[in-house]
């Protein structure tokens, strides 16, 4: 019999188009939790294997702050090793880059751009550089997490974030109206921090596959509810090029490319297939879902689908249910679909949803429910 690591990786090689893989994430820890105590379980093991997810998320150590700050142990590693910084009477963390989030924050919000001022001092990025990776820091940054991936590897297929990508990174160094002025008033010293980060994912990207992680991970937010944040122009100029050099030295391992983007990004799609995207995260109700299947189906597995922002928020559990299945009919129409929510299950969404999606999945697996 298979496990879930190999039927997620058969569904997006389509070598099984009948099916279908689920996931179901949430914005923080405590949600999840909340989730597993109403039904009466006390273990993140637990409520996994209710909703029946096929997906297990690490981190390295430099991306525990934006993945798994409510993981104690995780934060502690990467404190010991320096590649965090904890200020308790703050109630603040400062990643390796610079940045600094709430200890308590629910989601991602970073407090501190340590390239701010760029355009006025463009010596600050003299002066900065990327976390280092060099003599034996790659294997510290990678313990955990490889070791996470030989304890999960089976059960679950297991993910390494690649969240808070180029363009996201820049824009959080520098504060977003800046970096967004600086691509127009000095592209060079723009794509100066750009380069900075995409040689570090890139290094980061080849590791994953030598250390044996089975997929790759990107992430970068590139639209709005109603259009991509930066033009097409824009994006194939500055965006294209970095990414596909992330792409690429994952492909170099021959392992498949699943990159994360909220908004509606739907004209960059066709140039994300072109360097080498396998599988879109996640699929948003902002984008004709009926579109995307019809023209890029037979190029990509998409990954999510349910709303979250209406449907899982304000909606019965019986039309979360009916909607759950009229979008897994849509999506999963010869297969390449990976069920779940179109954004992490946020606070706001009351349990008895969360109870009727993963129903819904499982009714459409043909499990008992």
């Amino acid at each position: 019999m298979k496990t879930r690591e190999q039927l997620m990786l058969d569904v997006i090689a389509r070598k099984n188009t009948s099916y279908l893989p689920s996931q179901i994430e949430f914005s923080n820890l405590d949600k999840k939790m909340e989730a597993a105590h109403y039904l009466g379980m006390t273990t993140e093991a637990e409520i996994d294997e209710y909703l029946g997810n096929h997906v297990k998320w690490v981190a390295t150590l430099d991306d525990v702050p934006n993945k798994e700050l409510h993981h104690p142990d995780k934060m502690a590693e990467a404190a010991e090793y320096g590649r965090t910084r904890i200020d308790r009477a703050r109630g603040r963390v400062t990643d390796p880059w610079g940045m600094e989030f709430e200890l308590d924050a629910t989601g991602f919000n970073n407090l501190a751009h340590p390239l701010a001022g760029l355009e006025d001092e463009p010596e600050l990025l003299d002066r900065y550089a990327a976390p280092d990776l060099s003599g034996g820091n790659m294997d510290l940054i990678f313990k955990s997490a490889v070791a996470d991936l030989h304890r999960y590897s089976g059960d679950y297929l297991v993910y390494l974030s690649g969240y808070n990508g180029i363009w996201e990174k820049s824009y959080n160094l520098v504060g977003m109206e800046d970096f967004m002025c600086l691509l127009l008033t000095d592209p060079s010293l723009a794509c100066r921090v750009m380069d900075v980060i995409t040689e570090y994912k890139v290094a980061v990207a080849r590791e994953t596959g030598r250390r044996g992680f089975r997929i790759g991970h990107y992430g970068d937010d590139l639209g709005t509810q109603v259009s991509t944040l930066v033009s097409e122009e824009v994006f194939l100029k500055y965006f294209k090029p970095r990414i596909a050099k992330v792409f690429a030295a994952f492909r170099e391992s021959g392992i498949p490319v699943q990159m994360h983007s909220c908004g509606a990004i739907t004209p960059f799609i066709p140039h994300l297939i072109d360097i080498g995207l396998d599988v879109l995260e996640p699929v948003q109700t902002c984008m004709d879902i009926r579109f995307l299947k019809q023209e890029y189906g037979n190029d990509l597995t998409f990954y999510g689908g349910v709303d979250t922002q209406e449907l899982l928020a304000f909606a019965s559990p019986q039309q979360v249910r009916e909607q759950t299945l009229r979008t897994i009919d849509i999506l999963g129409q010869n297969g390449g679909y990976i069920c779940g929510p179109s954004q992490e299950i946020m606070n706001n969404v009351p349990v008895e949803n969360v109870i009727a999606l993963a129903g819904a999945i499982r009714e459409a697996r043909g499990e008992t429910v």
